[in-house]
């Protein structure tokens, strides 16, 4: 989870730091943060409370994960559009760079999730 946390952090100082420079779209700018942040962590959170159940659990989260992170992104993108009038383009951007920043940090994150269960499964065919 700290990996995660850290991220989050990083990519806290990273939208910071746009904010600083690009101070005319920090709506947009902060939305396209907050939306991949809070599906991140809400994902990594079911997924660390799965990962002590065990490997058939954390798949069966990640699927679910999926879909609801769809329906949650069409639906919030949906509303934010609709309600507030900002800039499309830097939230797009916004959007897109942490989006694939915080997903590619939860794919390492599940892929090492995965190697433990492997590492743990040898070891007891080994014993």
């Amino acid at each position: 989870m700290k990996e995660f946390v850290y991220g989050l952090v990083v990519s806290l100082f990273i939208l910071g730091v746009s904010i600083f420079f690009f101070q005319t779209y920090a709506i947009a700018l902060f939305f396209g943060w907050l939306l991949p942040a809070l599906a991140g962590s809400v994902t990594m959170y079911f997924i660390f409370l799965a990962q002590k159940k065990g490997a058939a659990t954390v798949t069966k989260t990640i699927a679910k994960g999926f879909a609801l992170k769809m329906v949650y992104y069409g639906v919030s993108i949906l509303m934010l559009f609709k309600q507030y009038s900002f800039q499309p383009i830097p939230f797009v951007c916004s959007f897109s760079g942490f989006f694939m920043g915080l997903h590619v940090l939860e794919a390492i994150i599940i892929k090492r999730i995965s190697e433990s269960y492997i590492t743990t499964k040898s070891k007891e065919l080994i014993e």
